[in-house]
């Protein structure tokens, strides 16, 4: 089937008929009387490079003012290009001459109204195809335009070529390829006018490692341009490592140009006018540089004030930032100046020093917009009740670590907010007061399986009280939060710190040595610290002159007293908290009435007065001053713990806290950073609001 309709296409080409050279075209009836209301067309076409001639034998058209009611008109396209109408006699002056039309394709339209009163017969005409002289209708060629019969063809003068149109001559003047470190191009025919029509091409391209400098003279410049310099007529265009430069015409040369690059491409075009002589370019080698830096941050070994092709330095980077090679750092590495201008080893990079995340804190919050070199991290505390212990402000060092101001890594601690006391009066446990909330909200009631006893919250998570109320392996449970303990909340112990030095083993009714009666509780959870419970101050470490002898302090508890209440029955365990004010007294004064069977030494206090003592279950509580050196808010102090005494109500003897403070900071920041990287519960909410 398919070779079927093969054959019927090659048939139909092969019997194709050119149009005719030639031909008649008469009037409908001619000769005799053309009919009314007629309207007919002839299509004429002749062959491609010819144009049609046409003439008359005979004419007789009703004439009227623009042949508008009857005529004969050539249409070429959708316009009329002429009208012919009226009677004339063969060889008359009015007879139409011949006319030729530039065509191959024209219409001859013939009509006429509804009346032909004077009986014209219309006309007759012939129609020939004539050559056309294309050279001499127009400019076809751009230099040489040469025709024959039915056509034309362009030629060239020598040195030039025709080119893909046909009609357009030009200079072939590419493919220049220069090698040499040093050289000249010029424009085809230098310093002669270049030819036009032309697209020229010249590369230039020398030994990897150097760059092409061009250079201009003015004299060796000059291109056609519009008045505008917009290099419309003519240009010369410069290509080098992806970079264009120009375009360039007029007469003003372009600048020296340092192409970066051991391969250039230039291209000149001309269009089909001017006269300029064109233009020549120098060009020279030079080693390509690599840049100063190998990148941002970075210090190169040796120092130049130029690199080039094959230089080896030792690249190590400024303070602050470091070399990163996925996830290993480099202190240094070996970077090359390739033949392209570029270092090796490009993926490499100076990045900040990454410090991570601050260290978060207890009690408090740390806030920070970024992690790396130089970024500031500022601490704070969550509430009132804790105070930022260290530098609030760190910075991310060269190190990668988050430092203050000293150049400590250490973050800061929110410590409690310690001692204060909403106590207003100085009274005169064992006949005392009741106290009111908020006098002591450190003090809590210590519950042993066969034993009661007091002890002071010093921080959120840690209890000071004294060593001998405990039995082997006994962890207690502690009321805390409320002055009547059976409203307080119990919580539990974590672990039981008693001072290495204290004699255990002996029973209350034989020791005679209470030295180093002093133990650290540390409970469960922390505490959230609040208006109901916060801590006490410990003393200052060194401090000699306070407290004085026979300044009052306060002592405080749950243990026996000699009250009475209404109906006359002594009162031995209270419910609310008890507390006394009693003087200190000289450590020498009370141990003359002491037996001399009992250890008295230096890490003991001696206070109290006739009726104002501590008693049984006030064991581990605080013996408490204020803080004289800070007038503007009232704080107190725990300088003594209840430790020991020969009879109630006399003087009690109290191990002096100020002696052991050393030893409870470095045992507690010695658990807590065992347990730093333990899991935390939250804080245990003590207070109830009302």
């Amino acid at each position: 089937m398919k070779l079927w309709w093969l054959f019927l296409t090659l048939l139909g080409c092969a019997n194709a008929v050119p149009p005719p050279m030639y031909g008649e075209i008469i009037s409908p009836n001619y000769p005799q009387v053309y009919p009314n209301n007629a309207a007919k067309t002839w299509n004429i076409q002749v062959p491609e490079g010819y144009g049609i001639r046409l003439y008359f034998t005979h004419l007789d058209i009703e004439l009227s003012e623009k042949c508008e009611y009857d005529s004969l008109q050539v249409v070429i396209g959708n316009e009329v290009q002429q009208a012919f109408c009226g009677q004339h006699l063969f060889g008359s002056s009015g007879f139409p001459k011949e006319k030729f039309y530039p065509t191959t394709h024209l219409k001859l339209l013939f009509k006429s109204d509804f009346s032909n009163r004077e009986r014209h017969t219309g006309f007759a005409a012939y129609y020939v195809a004539a050559d056309v002289d294309e050279c001499d209708m127009y400019e076809p060629c751009s230099h040489f335009c040469n025709n024959y019969i039915g056509g034309f063809f362009c030629s060239c003068p020598p040195e030039y070529e025709l080119q893909e149109d046909q009609q357009t001559c030009g200079v072939n003047c590419s493919g220049g390829l220069y090698t040499d470190l040093r050289g000249q191009i010029s424009s085809p025919g230098y310093p002669s006018p270049y030819p036009e029509n032309s697209r020229c091409e010249y590369k230039v391209l020398l030994e990897s490692g150097y760059q092409v400098i061009l250079a201009f003279r003015a004299q060796d410049f000059d291109i056609e341009a519009p008045e505008d310099g917009s290099c419309l007529y003519d240009s010369l265009i410069i290509k080098a490592k992806g970079r264009t430069f120009g375009p360039y015409c007029g007469q003003t040369p372009p600048p020296r140009i340092e192409t970066g690059s051991n391969e250039v491409d230039i291209q000149f075009i001309t269009d089909s006018g001017g006269n300029n002589k064109g233009w020549k370019i120098y060009y020279i080698e030079d080693a390509i540089p690599c840049p100063t830096d190998v990148f941002h941050h970075s210090i190169q070994n040796p120092q130049k004030d130029k690199y080039v092709f094959k230089d080896m330095v030792t690249v190590k980077c400024e303070e602050g930032y470091e070399i990163l090679s996925g996830k290993k750092r480099l202190s240094s590495y070996q970077a090359k100046c390739q033949g392209d201008g570029t270092w090796s080893n490009t993926h490499l990079k100076c990045q900040p020093v990454e410090c991570g995340n601050p260290e978060p804190i207890v009690n408090g919050a740390v806030d920070v917009t970024f992690t790396t070199y130089g970024a500031n991290a500022t601490y704070h505390c969550k509430t009132e009740y804790y105070t930022l212990k260290g530098d609030d402000t760190y910075y991310c060092s060269a190190d990668g670590l988050w430092i203050n101001s000293e150049k400590d890594s250490e973050a800061p601690k929110c410590t409690a907010v310690c001692g204060k006391t909403s106590l207003s009066q100085e009274t005169r446990i064992f006949g005392g007061k009741k106290a009111s909330p908020g006098f002591f909200p450190w003090l809590v009631r210590i519950v042993l399986p066969n034993n009661f006893g007091g002890g002071s919250l010093i921080s959120d998570r840690w209890v000071v009280t004294a060593a001998h109320i405990f039995g082997e392996n006994e962890k207690p449970s502690l009321q805390v939060g409320a002055v009547e303990y059976q409203k307080a909340m119990t919580v539990q112990a974590k672990k039981v710190i008693i001072h290495p030095d204290w004699i255990a083993g002996v029973s209350i009714d034989d020791r005679t040595n209470y030295n180093n009666d002093i133990a650290l509780i540390q409970l469960a959870r922390r505490i959230e610290l609040d208006e109901c419970i916060y801590p006490v101050c410990l003393p200052q470490k060194g401090e000699t002159a306070y407290p004085a002898i026979k300044e009052v302090g306060y002592i405080a508890g749950w243990g026996e007293t000699n009250r009475k209440d209404k109906h006359g029955v002594t009162i031995n365990k209270p419910k609310l908290l008890q507390y006394t004010g009693i003087p200190l007294r000289a450590l020498e004064d009370c141990k003359k009435t002491l037996p001399n069977k009992y250890t008295v030494t230096s890490n003991m206090l001696c206070a109290g007065e006739d009726g104002h003592d501590s008693c049984n279950g006030d064991s581990g509580g605080p013996l408490m001053f204020e803080d004289l050196r800070n007038r503007e808010y009232k704080r107190l102090y725990i300088s003594g713990i209840v430790s020991w005494g020969i009879e109630c109500g006399k003087f009690g003897m109290y191990t002096k806290v100020q002696n052991y403070v050393d030893w409870i900071e470095k045992m507690i920041d010695k658990v807590e950073k065992e347990e730093k990287d333990e899991e935390q519960l939250e804080p245990l909410k003590i207070c109830k609001k009302t």
